[in-house]
């Protein structure tokens, strides 16, 4: 059987289970509604620009003027011809609000978790890595020299366990996990797993893609959410595709390490920066909301008054705090047909299938935005509530 063959017979196989994948082509009018390919209008309930910025006027405004000055594209690596004032503002800006001695600008946050796991561990050393995280890190810890032993959710104990018979002696560890996990809400247990990187002299590695501007008192992420804060045994990757309404990746951690994956990441070396436009965009929204953390206020707002409606209509919930609200379902085939079902009446809600989680772990993935109106969100959420959903 020659490879099209075979691919014919992948795709019968996923599209019998439910898993085969299509694309939706969404025109936005505004950071929660569009217009799909056929003109019909949507309330989108499942964006990760959680705090509404890629519209804001100022932001585009940023990005404009940036734009008409600099032109389309970075024209090469950060070595090369990628690196210019912009991008290096937006390192020492970013560094300063996650408390950290330095940060590096990546093409994506993808690119972020990749370059540096791929990069940091070496031969004999140790990553334990949450069975939950992005697939950025699982990708990260593929490529490294390290040994990767993926532990159980949130499982402190286990992780002690590994740390204390696992490690080889004179190796470096790695603990890495998200912040908040993307497909279910959770959040790290982070003063244990720290109290642990400090006990065996381990490093503790951050992803904070959907903390960043949306946990903490001034949305600073994860950390701030338990009252951390950055030190020399924590590096945190973030991202501005989010809550920040841009591209690109960042890592923040000590200057050294910074030092190190600007001159021998890959993803650093070999990759063409991102635009000029694109990154004053992300500092201007970073800027907006260092000044004012309403939007972050609000999203905590809109989220509470979700998590109350849902639980008085019974329906389960997987995650725990910020943006993100998983509703289960359990089976695949169900989930897109709920998905159907709201759709049709102007609700757009993904269903998140495997491999994203696990077979029979098939859920609606519900997230919050600051821009939402509070009385037409209020009659989603109550149009949500009202779907079949077998879990109550």
């Amino acid at each position: 059987m020659n490879f099209a063959d075979q691919a014919e017979e992948r795709v019968r196989h996923l599209q019998a289970r439910g898993l085969i994948r299509q694309l939706r082509d969404l025109e936005f009018y505004d950071a929660c509604h569009a217009v799909d390919e056929k003109g019909q209008r949507l309330f989108v309930a499942c964006s990760n620009d959680y705090l509404g910025l890629r519209f804001h006027g100022d932001v585009i405004s940023a990005a404009r003027d940036v734009l008409e000055r600099a032109g389309i594209g970075a024209g090469g690596s950060r070595l090369v011809t990628g690196s210019n004032s912009i991008c290096s503002a937006f390192e020492r800006e970013i560094a300063d609000f996650k408390g950290s001695e330095a940060a590096l600008l990546f093409s994506s946050g993808y690119m972020a978790n990749v370059g540096l796991l791929s990069m940091i561990a070496k031969e004999g050393d140790l990553i334990l890595s949450d069975e939950k995280n992005h697939a950025s890190i699982i990708d990260g810890c593929r490529l490294s020299q390290g040994k990767t032993l993926v532990y159980p959710h949130r499982d402190v104990k286990y992780v002690e366990n590994s740390l204390r018979t696992k490690r080889v002696a004179g190796a470096n560890c790695f603990i890495v996990t998200d912040g908040v996990f993307s497909m279910d809400g959770t959040v790290a247990p982070l003063p244990e797993l720290l109290a642990l990187a400090e006990k065996f002299d381990t490093q503790l590695i951050i992803d904070d893609a959907h903390g960043l501007e949306v946990l903490g008192a001034h949305g600073r992420g994860s950390l701030e959410h338990f009252g951390m804060s950055m030190g020399p045994r924590i590096i945190s990757v973030g991202t501005c595709s989010k809550a920040l309404g841009s591209l690109g990746g960042f890592v923040c951690g000590p200057e050294t390490l910074v030092s190190l994956l600007r001159s021998r990441c890959h993803q650093v070396l070999c990759s063409t920066m991102l635009p000029p436009s694109v990154v004053a965009a992300a500092r201007k929204s970073l800027d907006l909301l260092r000044k004012s953390p309403a939007r972050v206020q609000k999203i905590r707002h809109l989220s509470a008054m979700a998590m109350d409606i849902f639980q008085k209509n019974s329906i389960q919930i997987a995650g725990d705090a910020g943006a993100i609200f998983p509703i289960l379902v359990g089976d695949e085939m169900r989930a897109i047909s709920l998905a159907r079902e709201l759709y049709a009446q102007g609700i757009y809600l993904s269903e998140i299938r495997y491999p994203s989680v696990s077979m029979g772990g098939a859920r609606l993935r519900m997230t919050i935005c600051a821009s939402y109106n509070e009385e037409e969100f209020m009659g989603v959420i109550t149009k949500i509530s009202k779907a079949p959903i077998e879990n109550r």
